[in-house]
């Protein structure tokens, strides 16, 4: 089941653009606008977090976030603003209503995405024990022999899709781009690599993992890159 995602926004291009992101990253995405419809849909759907739209000068938002922040039924919801340039002080005034979040436009979406995929329990902490093995979940990565184990099976895979795999997993939920990924698989020619080259090796490793996991764990965020985030 996907996690469920409130966007509060009258602004349908707002909703479109940030609606696909998440959509594509596997959230699901409900548009919603007055205060009690907010109130009504976290009470019966338990949503991960709301998103505000946040525009200069609009004290609404100021009026409604503090309002959700107040109420029992709703304050343990997180809240998430993305404000858009020129706000002045609200930025300010939202911090005094309660919200958790506050995401100045333009900004990556790999930052939102990150922070909503910690609220889902993905980001679950990887570990690295004494002998350099990283353990995430039901995968274990051996740095030394560049072995590849899901629940106990080995996964046979290449250099690099090795490299390009203990970087997603060391960070899980994370997006990186093209550019991080390069550095992490080919350092010493980072700069002459061609950073599509990556979609061929990402798509190589996931269909590899698809195989032995029997789903996908590697997201792609258009425009941003991929990230480790499994269904489970």
């Amino acid at each position: 089941m996907k996690p469920l995602v409130l966007i509060s926004s009258k602004d349908p291009d707002f909703f479109l653009v940030f609606g696909h992101i998440l959509s594509v990253a596997g959230f699901e995405i409900r548009l919603i606008s007055g205060d009690r419809e907010i109130a009504r849909a976290i009470e019966a759907a338990s949503p991960l977090a709301v998103i505000m739209d946040c525009h200069p000068g609009d004290r609404a938002v100021v009026k409604r976030a503090t309002w959700l922040k107040s109420s029992a039924a709703t304050e343990g919801t997180p809240l998430v603003c993305l404000v858009a340039p020129r706000a002045g002080k609200l930025h300010l005034d939202l911090i005094k209503a309660g919200v958790d979040e506050i995401f100045s436009r333009p900004f990556a979406p790999e930052q939102l995405l990150a922070w909503l995929h910690g609220k889902a329990g993905l980001a679950k902490q990887s570990r690295e024990t004494d002998s350099g093995e990283l353990v995430q979940g039901d995968f274990r990565l051996e740095r030394q022999t560049h072995r590849t184990f899901f629940r106990q099976k080995e996964i046979v895979m290449p250099p690099i899709e090795f490299k390009l795999l203990r970087s997603l997993l060391a960070q899980p939920g994370k997006v990186f781009s093209r550019e991080e990924l390069v550095a992490t698989a080919w350092p010493e020619h980072a700069a002459a690599t061609d950073v599509r080259g990556v979609d061929v090796h990402i798509a190589r490793l996931r269909k590899r993992l698809r195989a032995s996991v029997g789903s996908d764990v590697i997201r792609t965020v258009r425009s941003a890159g991929y990230a480790f985030a499994p269904d489970w």
